[in-house]
């Protein structure tokens, strides 16, 4: 399933559409839309500055998650697979899984090496990637800011 459409079936997505995630932003990949709380890269051709910059930052951020996921299915190999508990029952697992491996991480547990997984990410463009327009200027303003206040790398120069 694409991510947006499993974002849209989500907790997360009903707490949003409740206006529960107000002055939030969650940071996406290109397989989300861009929303008034979910915050994605540009993808289209012939970016600006201000655009690479942002990208970059959020290519960082999304760097940390996938590197938090993968130790997370590093320790748990039940959730390397299709998982045979009921779905119903699945929130308490992941729920478990979650907790123990803060207090891994909290306790700076190392992984050994053979224990690490690699994320793979079929990102998918969903057709209407763009929900929002005020989070499209929204964006546009951070990409300056992080540009023009000197916030961003400059890799992409």
């Amino acid at each position: 399933m694409p991510d947006d459409q499993v974002l849209e079936k989500s907790a997360l997505y009903q707490r949003a559409s409740r206006d529960l995630l107000k002055d939030v932003w969650i940071v996406g990949t290109c397989g989300y839309p861009l929303m008034d709380w979910v915050l994605v890269p540009y993808t289209h051709q012939n970016l600006t500055w201000p655009q690479n910059a942002f990208n970059e930052k959020i290519g960082e951020i999304q760097g940390v998650a996938k590197d938090a996921f993968a130790r997370l299915k590093g320790r748990w190999s039940c959730l390397q697979k299709r998982t045979e508990v009921k779905l119903q029952d699945l929130p308490v697992v992941l729920g478990a899984c979650c907790v123990l491996h803060n207090i891994c991480e909290m306790r700076n547990e190392v992984i050994e090496p053979e224990l690490k997984f690699d994320i793979f990410d079929d990102e998918m463009i969903p057709e209407n990637s763009l929900r929002s327009a005020g989070a499209a200027q929204a964006r546009d303003h951070i990409a300056h800011n992080l540009l023009h206040h000197g916030l961003a790398g400059t890799s992409f120069l």
